[in-house]
């Protein structure tokens, strides 16, 4: 029974990934603008938790409507963990194979806009270009970004998976 909650996260896992590579391939696309505005996370982030909460339901539905929290949590994490894996794969192979002069544009604008932001803040000039240093050597698109955005997303998705297992745990 185990195997087959996995199998069937996994499966949902797959699909959510390729959902967000094509948003990502799109957005791409269209115009490399919404990758630092802010736009591809307001599209990700409900077609991440979509994904999840109807993981674990769908899961219970599968259990004849009795799942543990845990087996709840695990349908959750494992689609989510799978999904994400997938589009931080596409976005190496976007951002660092195929066309990495787009990165550096998308860091450039990030720092411009990093920069506008703190200087409204009313942020001191030091701690401005100590921020935008970090980002310059550091890059939105790098391995090391890429890799800690990956675990940061696993990490609010852990916390925010516990709601749906509460909900659809056996009372």
């Amino acid at each position: 029974m185990d195997f087959d909650l996995k199998k069937h996260s996994i499966d949902l896992g797959i699909k959510l990934g390729t959902v967000l590579f094509i948003i990502t391939a799109f957005l791409y696309l269209i115009n490399i603008e919404y990758f630092y505005n802010g736009l591809k996370a307001v599209l990700f982030f409900p077609v991440i938790l979509g994904f999840g909460i109807y993981s674990a339901y769908s899961s219970k539905k599968n259990l004849n409507q009795i799942i543990t929290f845990k087996e709840a949590f695990t349908a959750y994490f494992v689609c989510i963990v799978i999904g994400y894996l997938i589009t931080s794969v596409g976005d190496i192979v976007i951002f660092k194979f195929i066309n990495p002069e787009a990165a550096n544009l998308i860091n450039e604008e990030s720092m411009i806009l990093t920069k506008q932001g703190l200087e409204m803040m009313q942020v001191n000039s030091n701690e401005i270009d100590i921020a935008l240093e970090n980002m310059r050597n550091n890059p939105v698109y790098s391995y090391s970004n890429i890799i800690s955005n990956y675990f940061i997303i696993i990490l609010i998705n852990a916390i925010f998976g516990m709601i749906p297992a509460l909900i659809f745990k056996k009372s």
